[in-house]
């Protein structure tokens, strides 16, 4: 019988390489198309990340499915060809494609680099499909030190960051993205500069800021879906490529989940508790299941992008030696509406779809793993920030998302007695419904901003942060 050799699987390759054929400059017609796309708030940052210099670490960039990292390092790939990167100094393979599947993952760099000699730029597209990948990685960069290696990974294994690697997330859209990209964000929301420091934003319409809220938590998290006319076509996209994938398809089995039918009872059970305190005991006695099998199925989830966790500390503000319960959060409110619908203004669960939605602006920057929450005999403290330095809370914010957090002290009372046993802190905030003020309560300063504001500005905040490497 015969078998494909590996010049028919570079052969194949190479129809994923157009620019290799010296009559195509342009990249060719599929790079040209995505090029034409709106880029990412990221795009900027991550190109110079691509570009470093030879001998830097491998790069992985990783993110939810769907969020545009295919197009992303296609549209830098565009950018250096048309910048003056010579064709056969690019090298790139989707690793989902079957033809390139019978090679390892040496071998294939190898092969690439083979066929265009001069490949400084290595790109392994969906490399989570290669087993074990995390621990090959570094050793391909380590004998290839004149390539740039950048992974392309839809996670599913594990979370953090590979050894010897570095780590750019991309994911799903932010508040501020979803705005610039439907036309909304010039109309709605003005930056004022005072000196050199981080800008304040005038909100012009906040009944229209809130309506574009809803509709983002509805179905504004994902580029494509935003593309469709309804919630409906976004709903079935997002059910079918993003949850379907992760749950039925390509990564349970490539990470040795097979109970499939369990991890999509879990994240029905998750998503309808998002923004909720939950505890492995209070989900293995909802779901049925083992609890071992849980904190597996919760690793696998959080990996894959789909929740955050988060941990909470003592009212004093240190950490707990033990996770006994954590908070769940969707890492973009929209898959909510995806598994049950859209939510009217009036949900009473919108609330709690706003919390992750504020909480999901942070998936991309260094600070997520420094958010916490309390939990205080006087009232809830939704988001509290430990400091790199010292582990100390650094900042507080309630999610209340109510306009009485303004007038009636009471409504935010255990975010002014957190405020005041770790004092002193650099900001404490609250958000409401409308109302924009900065208000002592108790003798504690609380800046008030409605919750539709606050979430387009930690997104502007985390995109700047990001480009600017902190």
């Amino acid at each position: 019988m015969r078998i494909l050799t590996e010049a028919e699987m570079m052969g194949r390759v190479a129809l994923d390489n157009p620019w290799w054929d010296g009559s195509r400059r342009d990249g060719g017609a599929p790079e040209a198309e995505m090029a034409a796309l709106p880029r990412r708030a990221f795009f900027d940052t991550f190109l110079r990340r691509v570009s470093r210099a030879e001998g830097a670490p491998p790069l992985v960039l990783a993110g939810p499915r769907r969020v545009g990292k295919t197009v992303l390092i296609r549209q830098a790939i565009q950018r250096l060809l048309e910048t003056g990167t010579p064709a056969d100094a690019i090298a790139y393979a989707a690793l989902d494609a079957p033809a390139v599947q019978g090679l390892s993952l040496d071998r294939l760099v190898v092969a690439l680099r083979g066929r265009a000699p001069g490949a400084g730029l290595v790109v392994l597209d969906a490399i989570h499909h290669a087993r074990g990948w995390e621990e090959q990685l570094p050793a391909i960069a380590a004998a290839h030190p004149d390539a740039r290696i950048v992974a392309v990974s839809s996670g599913g294994a594990r979370r953090e960051v590979p050894a010897g690697c570095e780590e750019f997330v991309l994911p799903p859209l932010t508040f501020a993205e979803y705005l610039r990209l439907t036309g909304a964000e010039r109309d709605l929301i003005e930056p004022m500069f005072f000196g050199k420091g981080t800008p304040m934003y005038v909100v012009h319409d906040v009944a229209a800021l809130n309506a574009r809220f809803l509709h983002y938590i509805n179905g504004g998290g994902f580029p494509e879906a935003l593309l469709l006319r309804s919630h409906g076509d976004a709903a079935r996209l997002l059910r079918t490529e993003v949850l379907g994938a992760l749950l039925h398809q390509d990564l349970p089995g490539l990470t040795s989940i097979g109970g499939t039918a369990e991890l999509n009872a879990l994240l029905l059970l998750l998503a309808r508790n998002t923004g909720r305190e939950v505890s492995i005991e209070g989900i293995a006695e909802r779901a049925g299941i083992a609890k071992n099998t849980i904190r597996r199925y919760l690793d696998y989830l959080e990996a894959s992008f789909l929740i955050v966790r988060m941990a909470r500390v003592h009212p004093e503000g240190g950490r707990f030696q033990r996770m006994r319960t954590f908070k769940i959060h969707l890492t973009t409110p929209c898959l909510y509406a995806a598994l049950f619908g859209p939510v009217a203004a009036d949900d009473p669960v919108l609330p709690a779809l706003a919390e992750s939605a504020v909480v999901g602006q942070w998936l991309a920057s260094r600070e997520l793993p420094r958010l916490h929450y309390a939990r205080l005999p006087e009232g809830p403290v939704d988001l509290v920030s430990l400091s790199a330095e010292n582990g100390r809370p650094s900042w507080a914010c309630a999610l209340a998302g109510i306009d009485a957090a303004v007038t009636d002290g009471a409504t935010i009372n255990g975010l002014i007695q957190f405020a005041k046993r770790n004092a002193p802190l650099r900001w404490v905030g609250a958000t409401t419904q409308t109302a924009a003020s900065l208000k002592a309560h108790d003798g504690v300063e609380v800046w008030h901003r409605p919750a539709s504001q606050y979430c387009y500005e930690v997104g502007r905040r985390v995109a700047d942060e990001v480009g600017s490497g902190g």
